[in-house]
């Protein structure tokens, strides 16, 4: 992953990427001004042509950290060498006059700037500071996702290890004729530390040699029917392996992506136009919610029978399906469909008293509980068919 540090002068960018390190130990790491004191000798020569080996320089790494303001000719001929969606830019939002402050304890005649720049160091803060998240967003328009930071922040909820092995699954299919893309939360660019990476590749390869490729790279590979499941580094990439892009629609439709352009990491059949049609495509909540309440049904009723077969163990495995489509219906009455077939931070659902009374422990009265979950369930499954008729 190439990763881009970006932010005014004194904003904090180095210190922030000392933070970064424990998260990433094996990046190398590429400060702009630091090359420029090696390379650079204060004539505006030197710094022009720095300006076209500093990004060539880039490129080299896989796996790379780069310091830099972010503007400028030298933002635009990195930016210019990379494919879209082939970055991160993480930048440091930090007040202009705590960026002055901060340059005040700092020596930059150590920096060879060349002469003709005159502008003191002041004044270019104030010129940077002006609208500049702005002038980020628009010239970084190629990255897979800008993440907003402050200097103080903990690099560890950005997601930065799942946008690692992200890349790296992109690098180990690069030369596997397919197409990449994510949904779920990564496709809406909202990971955290605890996400899943979600994703599809769209290939004729066979799934045995894409078994193969993925096995030498990765700690952990498994097949479960057609989806690849591999763990590295306690995270865990989901890879859906698909012949027809149709058969992609349903969950990349229930993602609710607002930007399909920004989930294509790698693209050998053109999809773009496909994943719009995807993504526009309005998932039916009212057979959703069906479908959901006759399961919640079935499997409340199937309680009683496995109280009088005597069967406790299949009695608790049932019920945690009940308190699964519970749940699913509870965040349906607040119209959230994002997450249907899990909705995310499911305990914000349920009161105390209802994760109490719906969840069963070995030994538990079943007829009591099994009345309770009865009675909670014929409540829910009403409020929903009104809400959905």
């Amino acid at each position: 992953m190439k990763l881009f540090v970006v932010g005014n002068i004194s904003a904090g960018k180095s210190y922030f990427i000392e933070k970064i390190k424990a998260l990433l130990p094996n990046y190398h790491i590429l400060k702009i001004d630091e090359y420029r004191k090696q390379y650079c000798d204060g004539t505006l020569e030197k710094e022009l042509q720095m300006w076209d080996d500093f990004p060539k320089e880039i490129i080299k790494y896989e796996d790379v950290i780069v310091e830099l303001s972010g503007g400028g000719k030298v933002a635009n001929n990195i930016i210019n060498l990379l494919e879209d969606n082939s970055f991160i830019v993480i930048y440091i939002d930090t007040d202009t006059k705590i960026c002055i402050k901060r340059s005040k304890d700092i020596n930059f005649k150590d920096t060879p700037y060349p002469k003709e720049f005159k502008e003191p160091i002041e004044e270019t803060i104030k010129r940077l500071g002006n609208d500049f998240e702005n002038q980020i967003n628009n010239r970084w328009t190629k990255a897979l996702k800008i993440i907003k930071v402050k200097s103080s922040d903990d690099p560890i909820k950005f997601a930065l290890p799942q946008y690692h092995e992200l890349f790296k699954l992109k690098a180990v299919l690069r030369n596997i004729k397919g197409s990449l893309f994510t949904f779920g939360s990564t496709g809406r660019g909202m990971m955290n530390n605890s996400s899943d990476v979600d994703t599809y590749f769209l290939t004729k390869e066979s799934k045995d040699n894409l078994y193969k490729i993925l096995s030498k790279e990765f700690d952990s590979v498994h097949i479960m029917q057609n989806e690849f499941v591999i763990r590295e580094n306690d995270i865990l990439l989901e890879m859906n392996y698909i012949n027809d892009i149709k058969d992609a629609y349903y969950f990349y439709s229930t993602s609710f992506i607002t930007n399909p352009s920004k989930t294509i990491l790698k693209d050998d059949f053109d999809i773009i136009d496909d994943l719009k049609k995807a993504s526009k495509l309005e998932p039916n909540k009212k057979e959703i919610v069906d479908f959901t309440v006759e399961r919640l049904d079935y499997y409340v009723e199937s309680l009683r029978r496995l109280i009088l077969k005597n069967d406790e163990y299949k009695y608790y495995f049932h019920n945690n399906i009940v308190v699964h489509e519970y749940v699913r219906l509870k965040a349906f009455l607040k119209d959230e469909f994002a997450y249907n077939y899990l909705p995310h931070n499911a305990k914000q659902y349920l009161t105390e008293e209802e994760w109490k009374n719906i969840l069963y422990s070995y030994g538990d009265n079943q007829e009591t509980h099994y009345q309770m979950v009865r009675k909670m369930s014929d409540e829910i499954i009403y409020k929903i068919k009104e809400l959905y008729k």
